[in-house]
């Protein structure tokens, strides 16, 4: 998934923001949220892969970033205009 979204090897600047965006995205583990099989408003840890479903659904792409310590998140489809979103610093990276 390297290059169809923007991440730290993408840009820079990315890390320069914030110190919890890990230096590449991993790629996702599949196309549904794995707590709950949901294909609708997915979000993608940027450290493990996790695919998880938003905050207006039922929240697991949030209770994996918290639980697992994993902060960052990318807007799932990944592509350029995708928002990237950290829970620590509580704010979007871009």
């Amino acid at each position: 998934m390297r290059g169809t979204a923007r991440s730290a090897a993408d840009d820079p600047t990315l890390t320069e923001l914030c110190p919890h965006a890990p230096p590449t995205v991993a790629a996702p583990s599949g196309s549904r949220c794995e707590e709950c099989d949901s294909t609708w408003n997915l979000r993608l840890c940027a450290e493990c892969g996790h695919v998880g479903c938003c905050e207006s659904q039922a929240g697991h792409a949030r209770a994996h970033a918290l639980g697992a310590e994993h902060p960052v998140i990318y807007q799932l489809p990944l592509a350029p205009s995708s928002f990237v979103w950290c829970y620590a610093e509580d704010r979007y990276l871009g």
